[in-house]
């Protein structure tokens, strides 16, 4: 039995049908609709858990205490709040990533997404950083790859060239697909491509430490992330993506500085 926002939308109509309807009887089907759609509930906004929960127990609540005037449209509320994080089981990606122009990577960072808003609901905060730095690595090299033979290596040097306290230190070695996952996203930056403003910008750059987690030797020596470092994680990735699929659509050239 597949259990959808509709359903409550439902129950609601059954309230104002039948005057006869048990308060009783409203209560277990209410919390038996809640009980189905909440493990296909994916919640990563801040606050979304609150709002859901919230939404629940003031409904469960006047339906209990018989308050038919009001449960109707606290019925409609739950029914918006489920339609908002609701995911469907099945293949299909959690997010598409349309501006992506390599079928591969786009794979990699519609599986890495879902991977990320699946950790972070079940609090598994070192899977979902590793997760947000894979899909915005994937997102920066996909629109690095669409530079022209040479620009790349253009690029590399042009940022390289730049004061270290400008460039954070960073130095770029060999071809694209050589270079650190900080780097990736210094080229993308104003100081790069302008593709990412200086916030998303220094907010990727969170993600990087999250990220080497993945190695071992360096996970022994860091505490593991928390569930609230695993949703902040889902945010910065967010912000970088948002940038990135902005200035796609805009449909600009990619213009190495000079």
């Amino acid at each position: 039995m597949l259990v959808t926002p509709d359903d409550f939308v439902r129950l609601k109509e059954r309230i104002l049908d039948s005057r006869q309807l048990a308060n009783e009887y409203a209560m277990l089907v209410f919390d038996r609709l809640v009980a189905d759609i909440q493990p296909r509930l994916v919640i990563t906004e801040p606050g979304g858990a609150a709002e859901w929960y919230e939404k629940v127990i003031l409904t469960r609540s006047t339906i209990a205490s018989g308050t038919r005037g009001v449960s109707p449209a606290m019925l409609d509320g739950v029914a918006a709040v489920a339609s908002k994080y609701l995911r469907l089981l099945g293949p299909e990606p959690q997010r598409e990533f349309p501006f992506m122009h390599s079928p591969e990577l786009r794979a990699v960072a519609q599986a890495d997404w879902t991977r990320l808003v699946a950790a972070a609901q079940r609090e598994d905060g070192k899977t979902a950083a590793i997760a947000a730095g894979s899909v915005v690595e994937a997102v920066a090299l996909d629109l690095l790859e669409q530079l022209p033979n040479g620009e790349a290596a253009k690029l590399r040097d042009h940022l390289n060239r730049l004061k270290p306290a400008a460039r954070r230190d960073l130095f770029g070695r060999g071809d694209l697909h050589e270079w650190s996952f900080a780097f990736l996203l210094l080229a993308l930056s104003p100081l790069g491509l302008d593709v990412l403003s200086e916030r998303a910008h220094a907010i990727g750059h969170n993600l990087r430490d999250w990220r080497n987690l993945v190695h071992p030797h360096l996970a022994r020596r860091e505490s593991a992330p928390s569930a609230a470092d695993g949703r902040l994680a889902a945010g910065l990735a967010e912000k970088v993506i948002e940038d990135v699929e902005a200035w796609s659509k805009k449909g600009r050239p990619l213009v190495v500085p000079t």
